[in-house]
Parts: C-alpha cells; structure tokens; sequence
C-alpha cells in the first residue's frame, strides 16, 4: 500500500511539471530464445503435447454439451490457448530433434511424477452423462486434468533448463491455477 502511495504521490509531483513526458509503462518481459535443453525440458514437451491434445478432446464437449454460458466460455479460450501452446511445444522439439512424444511405456514417466493423462474411458464417461449432470462431471474432469497440467509445469519449473520452456511451464503453471479455481467457483 505504501507503495501504490508513493507512486501515486510521484505521479502527482509529475504532473505539475509541464515539461515531464507521460509515463510510459515498462516492456513487458521478452523471453530469449534458445536451443539449449535438458531431458526435463525434452519430458516436459514430450507429456505436455499429448496432454494438451487430451484437454483439447475434453474442452470440447462444453461445445455442444449442457453447460452454462460462463463454462462454454472458458471452454473455448482453454481451446484457443492450449492449440497454441501445442504449436509451440511441437516446434520447439522439432528445433531440438526430439520425437513428439515418449512412448507409451509407463517407466518412461516415473522420474517426472508419474503418467498425468486422462484416460479415453474418462472421457466417454464424461461425453455419456445425462443432461442433469453433465456439467458437474465436465468440470470434474477438466479440473483434475488442469491439476495435472500444473503439476508438470511445476516439474519443469524446477528442473528445465530452457527459457522458452521454462515460460511455457510459469504461463502455464499460473493460468491453469486460475482456471482451476475459477471452475471450483461454477461447482459451488
């Protein structure tokens, strides 16, 4: 508070002096591009892309699916967001010569918290809910999925190397906290 006080004050002070340009707002943080990486950042990619596509299937089913307008809404921006986080995650290990994904075998995932994907059977049980509740059960899914998705950005914040990756895991870390409580506020 004492802070926003002081700025302000400055602001004021400023002002008076006819001769002080407007105060522009700082750049907003570029990230420097790099190919430098490690196998968490490599892992990191390598989860994230077919959770992405998961979520994608998932946020999808607001589209025509019994929910209110606030939830068709955030359903759409996920899609909107997580498409361009996929082209991104897929150029940068196109960039780095690494395969899309890891494979399926589950050991590959033990060292990076286990495997955090939502199961197709989750998915169509989710798609066969009656109208009644069909919204509880959406969100339901989408939070535990969102759960997931922070939980990797939280491992890649820790151990990645790369900065575009390491953006990736912080934008994603923080907004799909975000979105996870802001659905916990639509099951209330």
């Amino acid at each position: 508070m004492r802070r926003l006080a002081a700025l302000v004050a400055g602001v004021l002070v400023l002002a008076g002096c006819g001769s002080t340009p407007a105060a522009t707002p700082p750049p907003a943080p570029t990230v420097v591009e790099s190919n430098e990486f490690n196998q968490t950042d490599v892992m990191f990619l390598q989860m994230s892309v077919p959770h992405h596509k998961t979520g994608l299937e998932i946020v999808r089913l607001a589209e025509d699916g019994p929910v209110r307008a606030e939830v068709k809404t955030l359903a759409a921006a996920i899609e909107v967001t997580q498409l361009s986080e996929v082209d991104s995650m897929t150029k940068w290990l196109a960039d780095w010569q690494q395969p899309e994904t890891a494979g399926d075998d589950p050991q590959l995932h033990a060292g990076h918290g286990g495997d955090h994907s939502t199961s197709p059977e989750a998915i169509a049980e989710v798609a066969a809910t009656g109208s009644a509740e069909f919204e509880k059960a959406f969100l339901n899914l989408l939070i535990g999925h969102q759960h997931n998705a922070v939980a990797m950005a939280k491992l890649e914040k820790e151990g990645g190397v790369n900065p575009q990756a390491k953006e990736l895991a912080e934008r994603i870390f923080q907004s799909r906290t975000a979105q996870i409580a802001q659905m916990l506020g639509y099951l209330d």
